[in-house]
């Protein structure tokens, strides 16, 4: 029983979700048609597809630029995977990619790649690329604004140098060198010490003589 009630919830929530029509496919060959929805950026739906699945190498096809017979560069377009298969999307040359079978009335569900959104598209295509013959297509509306990939390579402004904040440290200033002191002349020192002591002893000898001199004179008076 919750199984149940989950599963119809998840049908009521899918069924209630916004979708945006982007028109239907125009038939050309093997009855190619349906209506084509955006259910968000990243999952196209379409509904009552038809298909008589004669077509030896066909697929779900879509390009960002062109039309499905004038490619400019067609490593930008995509094969999207029905039946579904990881990772849901092929480059337009691998031959592993799965081939339309016949369809009558049947819902389908394409996921886009991780950097391709619903915007990005111009076109979608039943296609046979072993004949290169487009079974039917619809090249999308431009007045929808739908979501569309980041454009890149645009020529952004080089990012600012860094602002430094630091405060610069003062440079410290040189030391002053000491003076020399004057030299001292040691002999001349050396001989004021010599002289000092010769200039006493001559002194002190003529006291001693004149001393002597009264004492004789004293004696033969």
């Amino acid at each position: 029983m919750r199984q149940f009630l989950c599963a119809a919830l998840c049908l009521v929530a899918s069924s209630s979700a916004e979708k945006i029509k982007l028109g239907d496919i125009e038939t050309f060959h093997h009855g190619a048609g349906g209506e084509v929805f955006a259910l968000d950026e990243k999952t196209l739906m379409i509904k009552d597809f038809t298909y008589d699945g004669a077509g030896p190498d066909a697929f779900f096809w879509v390009g960002p630029e062109g039309s499905p017979s004038n490619v400019p560069d067609e490593t930008k377009t995509k094969i999207l995977a029905h039946p579904y298969v990881e990772p849901g999307y092929y480059e337009y040359r691998d031959q592993s990619a799965p081939i339309l079978k016949g369809s009558a009335k049947e819902q389908i569900t394409l996921r886009l790649p991780e950097n391709m959104k619903v915007g990005d598209i111009k076109w979608l295509s039943v296609w046979c690329r072993k004949f290169s013959v487009d079974f039917g297509n619809l090249i999308f509306p431009t007045d929808l604004n739908l979501p569309k990939s980041p454009a890149t390579g645009l020529d952004l402004p080089a990012p600012l140098a860094p602002v430094d904040n630091s405060v610069a440290e003062p440079e410290p200033e040189p030391e002053s060198e000491p003076e020399p002191e004057p030299e001292h002349d040691h002999d001349h020192d050396h001989d004021h010490g010599h002289a000092e002591p010769h200039a006493a002893a001559s002194v002190m000898g003529s006291s001693l003589t004149a001393i002597a001199a009264i004492v004789l004179a004293v004696i033969y008076m």
